[in-house]
Formats: structure tokens, C-alpha cells, sequence
């Protein structure tokens, strides 16, 4: 009866410790009005997903999103303000108040939507794999990807890992910091194979003809998706105002110009 009594104990304990622990690295969004009275948007982007937030070689922060963001920013009355995230930390950093909107690639999942309140859909995608173009013939499918003698390169926290980790069995995995270095390893051959998303491949593709192809011949089975902006559950008030922004004109024309499938 002790032991039971103790372990029980134990377990409370500990779901004690953990929702405290969450508790303690979670901060309540700011509010409509207090977002007006600063006179910023805050948005968090990992700058290293092409074309959506990146630094040009000048070192600017350009991309769809980024125009995107600066464009409904105004709409608001606001100024735009840059928080750097990474695809590891971009939920706990959401979560801890560090911006208002995470933005930049944030593909719509359910684990997502479950914490977070998510906006209208900002883009299509899906994933698909991308190869230097002289191996371009050689994994078209997933099937010819996964075979021990392939290297498949991927960075860790966000649904390009997911997808790895659930799909890629035999081939070997090589995990790289963030986003750039799994495509340096593509470009210098370092890797055979780095799973993104369409977005990002049609941009690679185009902007370094000869280097880098997609190879799959369509979006990877189960992968269809949309890419979105995330907020605080508690922020209605400005999912609201971001939805009827995207609701307008400025999405189809950024789009547009940044080659992004609507």
C-alpha cells in the first residue's frame, strides 16, 4: 500500500514539476492594444528558408514573407520589428513572447494547431526531394532515396526532420544546424539528397540553374500542405486582423512577383 501510495506520489510530483516547468517558459501574448500602443509588429523569422526569409549577399533580410509582413504591418499602422528564431526554438520562443508572429515557412500541422492559433493558408506546398542536377535521374521516388548507399542530409525542428525521421529507414541520415548547411552539403556534394519543400526547390532550382534539381517528379505522397503565420492562442483580436489582410490584394501580388503557387 505504501509503495503505491508513494509511487502515486511520485507521478503527481512530476506532473507537477512539468506543468511548472511549462508554465515558467510561457508568457501571455500581448494584447491588441498593446501592440497598437508599442507601434510594432514583432515577427519572427529563421532567415534561411529561400524565397520566403533569407539575407541577400549584401546581408538584407529579403523574401516573400518579408514583404508580406512589412506590407500588412503597415496596413496596421505598425512598424515592422525582426526577431531572430530558428526552426528548433521558434515554438518555445512564440510561446515565451518573443514576437507576435512567427512567419517565414511555418507549415500548418496539427501538432501546431493544437498550441497555437493559426492563420488562413499564406501558400501552398508540399515536400519534394532535391539532388544536384547531375543525380537528377537517380532518386525519383522514395523508394530509390532510401537505400543504404544514399546520403540524405536534413536539419533539425521543423517538418523537413519529421518527414525524415518517419520516411528514411536504410539510407543514412546527416544532420546538419540549420537550413544553409544541408543545402552546402547538396551544392558541394557532400550529400545526395536533402527533402524541403517545393517552395524552397522551385527557388534553388531556378536561382542556381545546372546545381540543384528537384528530382522527385511530384509532391511527395501525404505531404500537400500550406504554409501560414502563427500566433498565440489568446491573440484572436490580431489573427483576425491578419486574416482579413490576407483576404486582400497584396498576397496575390507579392506572390506574384516572388514566383510563390497560391
Amino acid at each position: 500500500m505504501m509503495s503505491k501510495l508513494l509511487t502515486r506520489h511520485h507521478a503527481v510530483g512530476g506532473l507537477l514539476l512539468a506543468t511548472a516547468l511549462f508554465t515558467s517558459h510561457s508568457a501571455l501574448a500581448r494584447s491588441w492594444d498593446e501592440i497598437q500602443q508599442s507601434g510594432e509588429l514583432r515577427i519572427g523569422l529563421t532567415a534561411d528558408y529561400s524565397p520566403l526569409s533569407f539575407k541577400n549577399k549584401l546581408g538584407q533580410l529579403v523574401g516573400f514573407d518579408v514583404d508580406m509582413t512589412k506590407h500588412l504591418a503597415k496596413s496596421l499602422g505598425l512598424k515592422v520589428t525582426y526577431v531572430a528564431t530558428t526552426w528548433p526554438s521558434l515554438s518555445s520562443d512564440l510561446a515565451e513572447d518573443k514576437f507576435d508572429i512567427a512567419a517565414g515557412g511555418v507549415t500548418k500541422t496539427a501538432q501546431r494547431e493544437k498550441q497555437f492559433a493559426l492563420s488562413n493558408s499564406v501558400a501552398k506546398n508540399g515536400k519534394i526531394a532535391l539532388t544536384q542536377c547531375s543525380k537528377e535521374l537517380e532518386f525519383e521516388t522514395l523508394e530509390d532515396i532510401d537505400q543504404p548507399h544514399v546520403k540524405v542530409v536534413v536539419n533539425p525542428g521543423g517538418t523537413n526532420e519529421s518527414y525524415v525521421n518517419a520516411h528514411i529507414k536504410h539510407a543514412q541520415i546527416i544532420r546538419k544546424k540549420d537550413n544553409l548547411e544541408t543545402l552546402m552539403a547538396i551544392r558541394h556534394n557532400h550529400a545526395d539528397v536533402m527533402f524541403t519543400d517545393l517552395i524552397e526547390g522551385r527557388y534553388y532550382q531556378n536561382y542556381e540553374k545546372g546545381v540543384f534539381c528537384i528530382a522527385s517528379n511530384e509532391v511527395l505522397e501525404g505531404t500537400k500542405s500550406y504554409k501560414v503565420y502563427m500566433m498565440k492562442k489568446e491573440n484572436t483580436e490580431l489573427l483576425n486582423k491578419v486574416n482579413q489582410w490576407l483576404a486582400g490584394h497584396d498576397k496575390d501580388r507579392l506572390a506574384k512577383q516572388w514566383e510563390i503557387v497560391q
